[in-house]
């Protein structure tokens, strides 16, 4: 039965079609459209970003001292538990990695991408960052690219086979309302089951989950790198009880905590990214991998969703 539901889940994403790297020179006119407002609105943010007020210490704006802010995302479907938020992109880090543009490079480059094929992300989630937005939905401006997945070293159809066997993977907000405008972003990681197993998070995932990208940032000798961009990623601990408690409590979840122990410690990993070095960014930009609207079927997305299925049923 899970080797039929693969089949027909590949099937799915082979007919469906929706690149994970798209090109400004798409022959859709209406893909150029959503490229050029991403466009637009990457700017707007590299704008707010050059404005923004002198930054707390911390390198964001705690959440919790705002009536409504959250560190547990939020749920839609009138749910009472969220995903804790139990890492941040300080806004201590390099201008460039703090828009959606620049921070899905760094992403990339740590061997993470968008959904297999641009292909939906499941429910959204949404955050609470008190920042005076209120409830602002995962990833970019329209809620694309909002889960960000492991690739296994293959910024093409990696994030597929995550897709199918698991592994780690989070969702992320910038925080950038007019009460509180750091541009720091927030994650939610976790470690999640394969697709048979319905995507539930693994025994201790959210901690795991937190962790190992930790684990991952900061092992590069010479810093993480993807076409050309290179970057150095530092790391301090928020200690429990400060932005989240060592808890099970409104944890979505809750099941998947080690015997005796909460589904969360309550730590919080901050982590601050420098970029290093810059590659080309051309009128092509093969290095835009935060585009994921369909376009018109071609030749060449046919050849890859042909690419996709073929890898599907050899993973």
């Amino acid at each position: 039965m899970a080797s039929l539901f693969l089949f027909l889940l590949c099937l799915s994403l082979s007919v469906n079609v929706k690149p994970l790297l798209a090109s400004p020179m798409a022959s859709s006119a209406g893909n150029t459209h959503h490229l050029e407002r991403r466009s637009s609105e990457n700017d707007a943010c590299q704008a707010s970003l050059n404005s923004r007020p002198p930054l707390p210490e911390t390198g964001y704006y705690n959440p919790l001292n705002a009536s409504t802010g959250s560190m547990l995302s939020i749920v839609p479907e009138g749910e009472t538990f969220g995903e804790p938020i139990n890492a941040i992109i300080s806004g201590k880090s390099s201008k460039s990695v703090l828009c959606p543009e620049g921070f899905l490079r760094w992403a990339t480059s740590i061997n993470f991408g968008v959904s297999c094929l641009g292909n939906a992300n499941g429910t959204p989630q949404f955050a609470d960052l008190g920042d005076g937005y209120g409830n602002r939905t995962q990833g970019t401006y329209d809620g694309q690219n909002g889960v960000l997945r492991w690739n296994y070293g293959d910024p093409i159809l990696g994030t597929c086979k995550e897709s199918f066997l698991g592994d780690n993977h989070f969702r992320w907000w910038i925080q950038n309302g007019t009460e509180g405008n750091s541009n720091a972003i927030f994650l939610a990681v976790s470690m999640e089951e394969s697709a048979a197993l319905g995507h539930k998070i693994q025994l201790d995932g959210y901690n795991r989950g937190r962790d190992y990208l930790v684990g991952n940032v900061t092992s590069y000798t010479n810093g993480s790198e993807w076409s050309g961009f290179r970057y150095n990623t530092t790391v301090e601990w928020v200690p429990a009880g400060v932005l989240l408690n060592a808890t099970s409590d409104r944890i979505n979840h809750p099941d998947v905590a080690l015997p005796g122990q909460p589904v969360q410690d309550g730590r919080v990993a901050v982590l601050t990214v420098t970029q290093l070095a810059s590659g080309q960014r051309s009128s092509s930009d093969a290095s835009r991998p935060w585009s994921v609207h369909p376009h018109t079927l071609t030749l060449s997305s046919v050849v890859v969703s042909s690419l996709a299925f073929a890898f599907c049923l050899l993973a």
